[in-house]
This record gives structure tokens, sequence and C-alpha cells, in this order.
């Protein structure tokens, strides 16, 4: 729901660029670390770099003293006159896959804009897994399904800044039918970050059925803005459902605001038994504060 008085503005577009260039590069510091290890296997460290099989060039890093000599690449220390060893990925490995709700709902929040929050979230926690050698997907859903195809390596940080500075808010969420479309494309394994305000129960409960039915690792990144968390209303307003477009007039009273913060508690209390149920986890994020550093996700 959207609060809404007779005066209202739209909400101000997102904006094009989501994170300064010096961010990018403290976040290429961090690496995710698994808390629960899917198919048996320890926590974190989620490439391989098995001889043979089918994979694909990553990155590049300096040579350490024990590393093969024949993954030494030789062309660049003929220019470069240092040693480069080249990293790949198994293709077979698992997948951090980043799913984001781009629905009309997000687009709100003015200077604390939800869906921007939530593309700056994403984009962080996708340069900690691309630095961390992870292979990441991406898929994002509104009026439309978007998809960014499995990559790996620095190299990718930016392609992945490009789409999801590309995307748009607008339409209906299907969480579950954009999470279908991605694990059509992506690895089955792995890591699932969902990026929603996390409206509607039933779909929440769906995406969680789904992910759990694969095995994936899930949290869901609740973002909200600050006046949905604790409006600060009086006189007369229209609720507009951003989705939908129904409208109800109300008058604002202390009763009223009390009871829809009940209403938001238990609301959060059945999410929260959604993701004991499947296996997953919830994290609080204010679109109004800081997106929180990737060190600082339980």
């Amino acid at each position: 729901m959207k609060f809404q008085n007779h005066s209202h503005n739209p909400d101000p577009a997102p904006g094009r660029y989501l994170l300064e260039p010096g961010l990018v590069a403290r976040l290429e510091g961090y690496r995710l670390v698994r808390y629960r290890p899917a198919g048996g296997e320890p926590g974190g460290g989620r490439r391989s770099h098995r001889k043979g099989g089918a994979v694909e060039f990553a990155d590049y890093r300096q040579y350490t003293p024990g590393d093969e000599p024949r993954r030494v690449d030789w062309k660049a220390y003929a220019r470069l006159g240092r040693l480069y060893v080249k990293e790949f990925l198994d293709e077979r490995q698992d997948c951090v896959l980043l799913l984001v709700d781009t629905s009309a709902s997000m687009d709100y929040g003015g200077e604390a804009h939800k869906g921007r929050c939530a593309l700056r979230v994403a984009a962080g926690l996708g340069i900690c897994a691309l630095a961390g050698h992870d292979r990441l997907a991406a898929a994002a859903g509104g009026s439309q399904t978007a998809l960014l195809a499995p990559l790996g390596g620095r190299g990718s940080i930016f392609r992945l800044l490009q789409f999801l500075e590309g995307l748009t808010f607008g339409g209906v969420s299907d969480l579950a039918g954009d999470l279908r479309a991605a694990l059509a494309m992506a690895p089955r394994t792995g890591s699932l970050y969902v990026f929603s305000d996390l409206l509607d129960l039933e779909k929440v409960e769906k995406t969680l059925r789904l992910a759990a039915g694969y095995g994936l690792e899930t949290t869901l990144l609740h973002i909200m803005a600050p006046q949905e968390r604790q409006p600060v209303l009086e006189g007369e307003w229209a609720l507009v459902d951003a989705e939908s477009g129904d409208r109800v007039e109300i008058s604002v009273t202390p009763a009223l605001l009390l009871a829809y913060r009940r209403r938001l508690e238990n609301h959060m209390g059945q999410l929260d038994d959604l993701c004991r149920r499947w296996g997953a986890r919830r994290v609080m994020v204010d679109s109004g504060e800081r997106p929180p550093a990737p060190s600082s996700l339980p």
C-alpha cells in the first residue's frame, strides 16, 4: 500500500547509477560465506578448480609458490614481466542467484526509495560474489521478467551493474515465476537472495517452497520504507494499492495507527514462520538507512 494524500507527487525516478566507484572497490574486499552448507559440503568456498571437465575462465591473480606452472599465463609474463595464473570456474559449481522484485509496490519511498535500495543491496552482494569467484545469475520481475545469465569473475561486475541499472518498476510481482525462469538458465544449487517488500504471504510461500525443492540456501532481504514501518500521518488520506490501483479513503486516528502497527507485527511474524517452515531466513532492510555491509548479514 502507498500512503497518498490529495496533493501527492509521484516518487522521483530511482536514478541510474547505483554505487560510487570507491564503494565498488571496497566491496570487492568482501566474500560471501554460506551459513548452511548445501549438499553436505563445507561452508564457503563455492568455487572449484578441478582438472579438466567443463570450465570457463574467471580471472587472473599473481603467482604464488606452489601454483601449477601450467596455469601460468606466459603471454602475460612476456608483456608485463610478472607471473600471473589463470583461475577457472567449474560450470557445474554452485551459483549465487539474485531475485529482485521490481513490481509497482517497490516504486515507493521518495528519498528512501524501496526499489533503489533493493538494487543497491543486490549490487553489493553481487560484487562480493563475483570478487570471490562465485558464479552469479540474476532475475527481476514486475511488468516482465528480466534475466542475467550466469557470470563469473571480477570482470563481470560491470555487466551486473548494467543489468541492475537498466531495470524499471511496475506491474505485479510473481517471485515464484521469476525464480522458475532463472532456474531454467542457472545451476540449480547454491544460494538465493530475494529483494522484496514481501507484501503477499502466499507468493512468498510459493517462492520459498520452490527454492527449498531445489535445495537453495535462501535469504529474504525484506525491504520497507521508514513511512511503512512507522507511519506519521494525521487527517484525511487515501490508501492506493500500487499494483491493483484500488483506493480507500481513510481518516487517520491514533487507534487506526495502532491497529496498523499490530497488523504489521503479525505480518512479520507470519513471514518468520514461513522462513522456519522452509529453511530460509529473513533480514530486515530499512530503505531509509545505509544498506547493510555484507559482513553484517547473519
